[in-house]
């Protein structure tokens, strides 16, 4: 099995595009009145894996359930209906409704259902059905041409699979019926009675069976297999276990269980069920399971993925789905909390709900992870750090990185790094290429000698011997590389060009410049630099407008006055902050 890595999976899967080769796929959904979202609130669907982000309780496991509902044959009502605690207020012009784009084929494009609840009497049920077109709504005329899946006046539902999962509820028999049973808390009692499943589950397990009835009674065991070779490399690739073997069995064979609950019995050299294992491990095994039985096209949906499971397993769970999207077009979305689910996945797939200050929930369609963490109160653990040639320089950066977003700046640490922009590009950079570090440099801009650095991928095997010669007429340095040693030069030689391309392609991606040759031209104002061109005169017009006498401390905190007093659309300002937007995005 070829594993493939989250980065390598989602820049495929971002060629993946509705009809090609996504069929039935759901682009938008819209809430013109639906739970806690603001009037007419929209998300797109414009990446097949979608991370909807937010806090408790603000709409995440509300849109799941309205996803749920939109295929043909399903209905929101069995999630959302009206109780006296809380009664759904509907009118006949204003139901609550959700309206969804959905690829047809037939049509060539993405066409509108509407979908909205109905209470009726005579069925004493509420459903949700598929409903006219309305002007009301903003929905295009229905077109009279004959397609399938079309009525004069409507979009019928798409037609897909469902597989939808509430985590935070995915356990596994023994802890269901042990923690929610009906036997009184009477330990002893409680005790009898598992004792009393386990044995016919056993009993089940050594037999192979595949049904159990008493008496003509009802049917106790729904599936008792081994798992698959294929599930079970994924199940183990995912927790980091070795997994030999697990029977995987469908039952209510405990007392008082109804439903089809799992257990698993896993096999590591020695054997153990569900009642033994983590929760996470049968949650895996039972997304696994479904996820793999899924047909093409379904729409999964997943409510808190990472429930039970520690962070190197939430990052294998999602290269996992990942991985499926791609083998078979599914449509993924989950509400999540974590970090390991929105690291690497492109900003249009992150979606942050947030309080719109009335007391409903707006939905932002495209985030960083950074700003989305930052919506749920979590800082920054790894900074990415910029360095700079000087205090000013600094101050200039920092005041730029104030007109991103909150997350955005939380994960920014501007440094000054000694030695100036020589010593930075010949001695610092092969240290941090040498120790992985994940930094950024951004010089004044009179360091600058071309336009672009050269891709080194692009050059051809007989310029590798002018790399020195690129280097020093882009970089201005001839950097300082510590090579294998020994005497074998033409190794010593093929190290040395190995290193020279590793130099250029980290130059490439994570060096910029200033706007102007030095940060002291950013503090001043357009019509103080007229006639100005190199950094002497913008440095002597500076302190000219500082005025003289001032301590170093001092003449910086009038420069962070002066900044201050910028525009946040200052165009100087808005340069360096695309630089640091353009790095933000950068993977490590």
């Amino acid at each position: 099995m070829t594993v493939r890595s989250i980065k390598e999976l989602v820049s495929e899967l971002e060629q993946f595009k509705p009809g090609a080769p996504l069929l039935h796929y759901i682009t938008h959904a819209r809430f013109p009145n639906f739970k806690g979202l603001e009037r007419n609130a929209w998300i797109d669907f414009p990446f097949p894996f979608t991370a909807l982000v937010g806090a408790n309780g603000i709409g995440k496991s509300s849109v799941l359930h309205a996803l749920h509902g939109m295929p043909e044959g399903e209905s929101t009502a069995k999630f959302w209906f009206s109780t006296a605690l809380d009664p759904i207020q509907s009118k006949a012009l204003d139901p609550p409704r959700y309206i969804y784009g959905h690829w047809h084929n037939g049509y060539g494009g993405a066409v509108e259902t509407r979908k909205a609840r109905v209470f009726s009497k005579k069925r004493e049920y509420e459903y949700w059905e598929p409903t006219k077109a309305t002007k009301r709504d903003s929905m295009a005329p229905i077109p009279s041409k004959a397609y399938a899946r079309k009525d004069a006046d409507r979009w019928n539902a798409v037609e897909r699979e469902i597989v939808y999962m509430n985590m935070k509820v995915v356990i596994g028999a023994f802890d269901r019926t042990f923690n929610f049973g009906k036997t009184p808390n009477q330990l002893a009692a409680k005790h009898a009675e598992m004792r009393t499943g386990a044995t016919k589950l056993k009993s089940i397990v050594e037999r192979q069976a595949t049904s159990w009835r008493v008496g003509g009674g009802r049917e106790r065991v729904f599936e008792n297999r081994p798992l698959s070779a294929e599930e079970l490399s994924h199940a183990s690739r995912i927790l980091g276990r070795n997994y030999q073997s697990a029977q995987y069995i469908r039952h209510s064979l405990y007392p008082n269980q109804q439903g089809g609950d799992v257990s698993v019995i896993f096999d590591r050299g020695f054997k153990y069920s569900e009642a033994f294992a983590g929760s996470g491990e049968v949650a895996i095994v039972s997304v696994v399971v479904k996820v793999l039985s899924a047909a093409r096209y379904a729409l999964v949906l997943l409510d808190e993925p990472e429930t039970s499971l520690h962070p190197g397993a939430q990052r294998e769970l999602l290269r996992f789905l990942l991985g499926e999207i791609k083998r078979k077009h599914l449509q993924v979305v989950v509400s999540t909390h974590s970090i390991e689910f929105l690291e690497d996945l492109p900003h249009k797939a992150i979606k942050v709900f947030e309080d719109n200050g009335n007391g409903k929930s707006r939905v932002l369609n495209e985030c960083s992870p950074y700003i989305a963490l930052n919506r749920l109160g979590k800082p920054a653990t790894n900074k990415k750090r910029v360095y700079v040639e000087d205090r000013l320089a600094q101050a200039v950066v920092e005041r730029a990185a104030e007109g991103l977003d909150a997350g955005e700046q939380s994960v920014l640490e501007i440094v000054v790094a000694q030695g100036g922009a020589r010593g930075i590009l010949a001695n610092q950079v092969p240290t941090h290429i040498s120790a992985g570090t994940d930094c950024y440099i951004l010089l004044d801009g009179d360091q600058k000698k071309v336009d672009c650095f050269t891709d080194p991928d692009s050059l051809p095997l007989k310029q590798h011997n002018d790399l020195e010669k690129i280097i020093r007429d882009e970089c201005g340095c001839k950097p300082t590389f510590a090579l294998n040693g020994g005497n074998d030069k033409a190794g010593n030689a093929q190290d040395k060009i190995q290193k020279q391309l590793q130099y250029m392609r980290w130059v490439r991606s994570r060096v910029s410049f200033l706007p102007h040759p030095c940060p002291d031209a950013v503090v001043l104002e357009s019509q103080e630099r007229e006639g100005l061109v190199n950094s002497d005169q913008f440095k002597k017009a500076l302190y000219e407008k500082i005025g003289a006498g001032q301590t170093p401390e001092g003449a910086l905190g009038v420069v962070k006055y002066l900044l201050e007093k910028l525009p946040e659309n200052n165009a100087d300002l808005a340069a360096i902050r695309a630089i640091l937007k353009r790095w933000l995005l950068a993977p490590e």
